[in-house]
């Protein structure tokens, strides 16, 4: 299904428009962009979820290979790799749909942090 107009939701913009080359290695769904893995911090913080769910949206995800972001579009990542749904399952993101920057992280309760760079 697609996301609505109105699905709001926080993840890390690590694809931006021009970058090329964005890949999802299969086995470990690790992302690539133009070779390198994508920036961010350690993206296995949340535990694996016992049913795998997201392994079936990863195998038909839309984001599993792109060739180059257009000029309006984003790649975005959420930092639970093993039960996000991001831009490996629905594809690139319009950059117009960013509404805003996360001023705290609150989850895990061990990595609360108020401000800064996550």
């Amino acid at each position: 299904s697609q996301l609505s107009s109105t699905s709001l939701f926080v993840k890390r913009v690590v694809g931006l428009p021009g970058d090329n080359n964005i890949q999802m290695k299969p086995g470990s769904n690790e992302v690539t962009v133009d070779g390198e893995p994508a920036v961010g911090p350690d993206r296995s913080l949340c535990a694996d979820e016992p049913l795998r769910l997201i392994d079936r949206l990863l195998e038909k995800g839309n984001g599993r290979s792109i060739d180059r972001l257009d000029s309006g579009d984003v790649y975005v990542l959420g930092d639970c790799k093993a039960v996000s749904v991001d831009s490996r399952v629905f594809g690139t993101l319009p950059k117009e749909n960013i509404a805003g920057r996360p001023l705290a992280r609150i989850w895990p309760l061990d990595r609360i942090k108020m401000t800064g760079d996550f």
